[in-house]
């Protein structure tokens, strides 16, 4: 290997060949059921959490994981590279859904801010969720021998991870009004993407380029699709909440 770092470099902040990561074996479940497990002993202990003068400094340490993880996906695009082409820095902003409710989960978890958990109730219970359900998309090259495997899951469990947390142990609670909240703040994300995708042709903001069957090409009609989706997906949300999780109301009273 040469001293310089270019895509495919060797070492745990490299990649590996295609196919490293296998999707839906133990790789792909393990995480998962680290996350799961820890939110039970939440669950179980959530009488002594909340009750310990000590739980603020948890959710700080939460923050700056989450932090950490996000600087090290940056940090680790300058000196190692990625797949994307030309412009990496610029095909890689945070313009994504679950950028969106990552951001807003590290100042979420400390300032315990109830229109920020709003949104991220709707945009990160999603988003984080369908990305730790396919992540084969991102992680091909990335298996538990190299950094990006945990700053992937890393970066999209710990949002989950605070946004449950903060349903069973402060017992904040989503409105109605949130989902309206939520669907405007990725809207107004649309317009950025879509003129980030036109100028650098790596891009692929909030997957208005993905090659998805049945989608137009049209970045404009699939942004009006995706919309409408979103709305159609956090009002589901929004019943599923309503019949199975309000019996925490009768249980936490």
């Amino acid at each position: 290997m040469s001293g310089e770092y270019t895509y495919y470099s060797d070492g745990f902040f490299g990649f590996g060949p295609p196919g490293t990561f296998h999707p839906y074996g133990w790789m792909h479940f393990a995480p998962l059921l680290v996350c799961v497990g820890l939110l039970f002993l939440v669950w179980l202990k959530r009488d002594r959490l909340r009750n310990w003068t000590g739980e603020i400094h948890l959710r700080y340490v939460l923050s700056f994981l989450m932090f950490l993880f996000l600087l090290g996906y940056y940090m680790r695009l300058l000196y190692v590279g990625d797949s994307s082409g030309r412009y990496v820095m610029m095909a890689k902003l945070p313009l994504h859904v679950c950028d969106l409710g990552l951001i807003a989960n590290m100042y979420m978890v400390t300032s315990k801010n109830r229109s920020l958990f709003g949104i991220n109730f709707f945009v990160t219970l999603f988003g984080a969720t369908l990305a730790c359900i396919i992540p084969q998309t991102v992680l091909v090259e990335a298996g538990p021998t190299y950094f990006r495997y945990y700053q992937y899951f890393g970066i999209h469990l710990i949002p989950l991870f605070c946004t449950v947390y903060m349903i069973v142990i402060h017992r904040m609670r989503p409105r109605y009004c949130d989902i309206w909240i939520a669907v405007a703040a990725l809207a107004a994300m649309l317009i950025p993407s879509i003129w980030m995708n036109e100028k650098y042709p790596a891009s692929d903001y909030m997957f208005l380029r993905l090659d998805i069957p049945l989608f137009p090409e049209n970045q404009y009609l699939r942004a009006g699709i995706y919309t409408v989706l979103i709305i159609i997906v956090f009002h589901l949300m929004w019943l599923i909440w309503g019949r199975f999780l309000r019996s925490l109301e009768g249980e936490q009273k």
